[in-house]
C-alpha cells in the first residue's frame, strides 16, 4: 500500500511537506504542491480520509457542489438558484448547517477533495457537470458520504445507488402525448440551443418518442431559454410557428415570453388558434397570469429525497427506502385546447 512516507522518498522531500500538499495548505509553492500530486497519481495513492476521521469530530455541515458554470447568464442560473434554495431548506429541514461550492475554485483546484480532505463538511450533495473521475474514486475509496443529483456521472457505479433525478424523458413524452389525445397532430416543440445539457436533451427525446409512437413527424427549433430573448425569436420564426397547431416549450421562462409576444404582438389566440404546453411550473406562469398548462418536474422532492438519504448515511442509519426518481405531472391551465373546439372557434 502506498503512503505518503513514499511519495516524500521519491521526491526526496520531508514527510510534512506532502502533508501540507495533499490537504492544500497555503504555505506550500504551487510547483511543489503539482510535483507531489502528480507523484501521488501516479503511484496510486488515496488519501485515507477513514484513517483521519477516527480523530474528527462531527461537524454538522453538508457540502453542496455545483457545476462550475452554474451563475452563468442564461438557464443555468435559475436552474441552479432553485436548486439552491430547495437544498438549503432540505438540509436545514435535517438540522445541519451547509456550505455551497462551485466543482472548482478559481484557481481549478478541486473544491470535493478540499472539503473532504479539510474535514469541512460530514457528507456532499453534488450537482456538476464537471465531476473528474478522480474526484468520483476518491469518494468512493474513502467511503466518504456523497449523493448526485440530476447530472449522472458517466463513470458512476450504478450498485451504488446514490443518484436521485426527474425523468425529463418521461415528462418531454407525457406533454407531447397530451397534445396528441387533444387531437394535435402537427407540434412543434422549442427546445434549448445549449447543446451540453442532458436536461433537454431527455425533454427532446420524450418529445420525439411521442411523436413517433403516433407516427407523426417531429419537429425542432432551438432558441435561448431566457425571458428577453423571445421577441426576436418570435419575430424571426413567426411564419413558421404559425404552421402548427400546437407548441412544446422546453422550459417555463421562454414559454411565458413567447406566449406574450404571440398574443400581444402577432395576434395569435391561445388556445384558440394555438395550444402551448410548456415545462417546469414556476412560479412567474402566475404572476403574469399566463395561464399554461406545463409539466411540474418534483424539483424538490428529488432534492429532498436525496438530503434525508446523505443524512441516513452520515449518521449510520440503516433507512434506505427514498426513491431515486421522480416522474413529472400535467398541470392543467389554459393555454391548451382541443383540435376539434379549436378549429370550431376558427370557424366562428
Amino acid at each position: 500500500m502506498v503512503t505518503i512516507k513514499d511519495i516524500a522518498k521519491n521526491l526526496g522531500v520531508s514527510y510534512s511537506t506532502v502533508s501540507r500538499c495533499l490537504n492544500s495548505c497555503p504555505n506550500v509553492s504551487a510547483v511543489t504542491k503539482q510535483k507531489v500530486e502528480e507523484e501521488a497519481e501516479r503511484l496510486g495513492f488515496c488519501f485515507n480520509v477513514n484513517a483521519r476521521n477516527l480523530v474528527k469530530k462531527k461537524t454538522s455541515r453538508i457540502g453542496v457542489i455545483f457545476s462550475d458554470d452554474y451563475n452563468r447568464e442564461d438557464d443555468s442560473r435559475r436552474f441552479f438558484g432553485d436548486a439552491m434554495e430547495a437544498a438549503i431548506r432540505a438540509i436545514e429541514s435535517n438540522k445541519y448547517d451547509f456550505v455551497i461550492q462551485p466543482n472548482h475554485s478559481i484557481l481549478g483546484e478541486s473544491n470535493i477533495l478540499r472539503m473532504v480532505s479539510g474535514q469541512n463538511v460530514d457528507g456532499l450533495i453534488i450537482a456538476s457537470k464537471d465531476i473528474s473521475e478522480k474526484e468520483y474514486n476518491f469518494l468512493v475509496n474513502n467511503n466518504f458520504p456523497h449523493v448526485f443529483i440530476f447530472f449522472k456521472p458517466k463513470f458512476i457505479d450504478e450498485k451504488k445507488n446514490n443518484f436521485f433525478w426527474d425523468d425529463n424523458v418521461y415528462g418531454g413524452y407525457i406533454a407531447t402525448k397530451y397534445l396528441i389525445d387533444k387531437g394535435h397532430r402537427d407540434i412543434l416543440s422549442i427546445t434549448s440551443v445549449q447543446k451540453d445539457s442532458n436536461i433537454y436533451y431527455d425533454r427532446t427525446r420524450g418529445y420525439i418518442d411521442a411523436m413517433n409512437d403516433a407516427g407523426l413527424n417531429p419537429k425542432l427549433i432551438s432558441t435561448e431559454i431566457d425571458f428577453k430573448s423571445q421577441q426576436e425569436f418570435v419575430a424571426k420564426n413567426i411564419d413558421e410557428l404559425k404552421k402548427y397547431t400546437a407548441i412544446f416549450v422546453q422550459q417555463d421562462v421562454p414559454a411565458v415570453s413567447i406566449s406574450q409576444e404571440l398574443k400581444l404582438v402577432h395576434g395569435v389566440r391561445i388556445p384558440e388558434e394555438m395550444s402551448i404546453i410548456s415545462y417546469n411550473n414556476i412560479e412567474l406562469i402566475d404572476y403574469f397570469k399566463a395561464g399554461l398548462t406545463t409539466i411540474d418536474d418534483k424539483r424538490q422532492i428529488v432534492i429532498q429525497n436525496a438530503v434525508d438519504c446523505l443524512v441516513d448515511r452520515v449518521e449510520k442509519l440503516d433507512v434506505d427506502d427514498y426513491e431515486r426518481v421522480q416522474r413529472p405531472s400535467i398541470i392543467e391551465r389554459t393555454s391548451v385546447e382541443a383540435l376539434n373546439e379549436l378549429e370550431k372557434a376558427v370557424n366562428d
